[in-house]
């Protein structure tokens, strides 16, 4: 299966950059008896739209059926990461500074283990949050993040 999922990596990669697209995630799953090709694309220019999917859902479904990678029926799903997505490295904090969000920490900084405000910077990799409750900054290394994701 690992093998599938690189494969299909790949493909799907080739078809979200000749589209203005990268992928966010990429699953094998089921829903039921069916079976799932569940694909989550993104674009660094703002948010995926429903016709954004639906147009690489069209490509990617093209080339699927091409390359015969898949050796059982399946149904593809194409998605957005969302309005509230996950903070899953630097270059998320770094993209979508000015935005609110929500940050879990593994270790408390200051008494505060759950912090929700707007990111205000990222360097290197210690990000500063401004809290919506106090207004206070607090800096924080990247890796004390235990789960982090965007908050409208």
């Amino acid at each position: 299966m690992e093998d599938l999922k690189k494969e299909l990596f790949e493909l799907a990669n080739e078809v979200a950059s000749n589209l203005g697209y990268s992928i966010y995630d990429l699953g094998l799953g089921r829903r039921g008896k069916k079976r799932l090709v569940k694909i989550t694309i993104d674009k660094l220019d703002g948010y995926v739209s429903i016709s954004d999917c639906e147009s690489f859902s069209a490509d990617f479904g093209r080339a699927l059926d091409s390359a015969d990678l898949v050796p059982f029926s399946y149904e593809l799903v194409v998605e957005s990461p969302g309005l509230e997505r996950a903070l899953r490295d630097l270059k998320d904090y770094v993209r979508f500074t000015g935005e609110k969000a929500k940050v879990i920490l593994k270790e408390p900084i200051e008494g505060v283990s759950v912090l929700i405000g707007k990111i205000i910077s990222c360097e290197n990799d210690v990000v500063t949050v401004e809290s919506s409750e106090n207004g206070k900054e607090i800096a924080f290394h990247f890796s004390n993040v235990k789960r982090a994701n965007l908050k409208l």
